[in-house]
C-alpha cells in the first residue's frame, strides 16, 4: 500500500513524502530562495488573474510576461529540486548555470505539456458556461487524469533531458497506469500541499512549489531509480 510506503517506518529509506520534507529541512534557506525566485516569475500572471479591474492591455502584458518565463523557471525549479534530492547543495551559481542550459528545451518540452493542461481547463470552463454538461464532465475528467500525469513531467524532463514533450507525456501516462496507487497518493499529497499553500499566501511564495517539485522528484526516483 502506498500509504504505508509513505508514512510507515523504514530502516534504509524514507518514503517519498517524508523524504521530501527531509530534503527541504536539509537546506531550507536555499530552497526558500529558489521558491521565491520562481514566485517572482509567476507573480505578474497572478496579478493579471486576481485584479480584474486592471486595464485589459495591462493584464494581457502581465499574463504574457509570466507565460513566457514560467517554462524556464519551472524547469530550473525541478532541476534544483533534483540536485537537492541527491543531497547536494543548491546555490545561485548553480541556478544560473542550469537556467542557461535549460533555456531552449524548457520552452519546447514543458510549455506544450503544461499548456495542454491549461487548454483543458479553459475548455471545461467554456463548456460549462455554454451549458454542455456532458462535455464539461468529460473534459474535467480528462483534465484530472492529465493532472495526475503531470506529477512526472518535471522530474522526467530533468532525468531525460533530450526527450521530446511527446515522449515525456507517453512515459508519464505509462507510469500512472503501471503504478496507479503510488501516483494517486502523490497527486493527493500535492493537492493537499497546494490547498494549504493557497490558504496561506506566504506558503506559496516561500516553500510550496519547491516542496511539490521535491516530492515529485522523490516519487520518480522510487519508480525509476537512476
Amino acid at each position: 500500500m502506498p500509504f504505508l510506503d509513505d508514512i510507515g517506518p523504514r530502516d534504509e529509506r524514507r518514503g517519498p513524502t517524508w523524504a521530501a520534507f527531509a530534503t527541504i529541512g536539509g537546506q531550507v534557506e536555499r530552497l526558500v530562495a529558489v521558491n521565491v525566485g520562481w514566485s517572482l516569475v509567476a507573480a505578474p500572471g497572478v496579478v493579471a488573474l486576481a485584479f480584474a479591474e486592471l486595464p485589459g492591455w495591462l493584464r494581457i502584458m502581465l499574463g504574457l510576461a509570466s507565460a513566457s518565463a514560467l517554462p524556464l523557471a519551472t524547469a530550473a525549479l525541478f532541476a534544483l529540486a533534483g540536485v537537492a534530492c541527491r543531497e547536494q547543495h543548491v546555490d545561485l551559481a548553480l541556478a544560473k548555470e542550469l537556467t542557461r542550459e535549460l533555456a531552449g528545451r524548457s520552452v519546447r518540452v514543458l510549455a506544450p505539456l503544461y499548456g495542454t493542461f491549461g487548454v483543458l481547463v479553459w475548455a471545461g470552463i467554456m463548456a460549462g458556461m455554454a451549458g454542455f454538461s456532458a462535455l464539461t464532465t468529460v473534459v474535467t475528467l480528462v483534465a484530472l487524469l492529465w493532472s495526475v500525469c503531470a506529477i512526472y513531467w518535471g522530474p522526467l524532463f530533468v532525468a531525460q533531458p533530450h526527450r521530446s514533450a511527446r515522449h515525456i507525456a507517453r512515459t508519464s501516462v505509462r507510469l500512472v497506469t503501471r503504478h496507479p496507487e503510488q501516483s494517486l497518493w502523490t497527486w493527493v499529497m500535492t493537492a493537499a500541499v497546494l490547498v494549504v499553500g493557497a490558504v496561506s499566501i506566504a506558503g506559496l511564495v516561500l516553500i510550496v512549489p519547491v516542496l511539490v517539485a521535491v516530492l515529485h522528484a522523490h516519487r520518480l526516483e522510487r519508480l525509476m531509480p537512476s
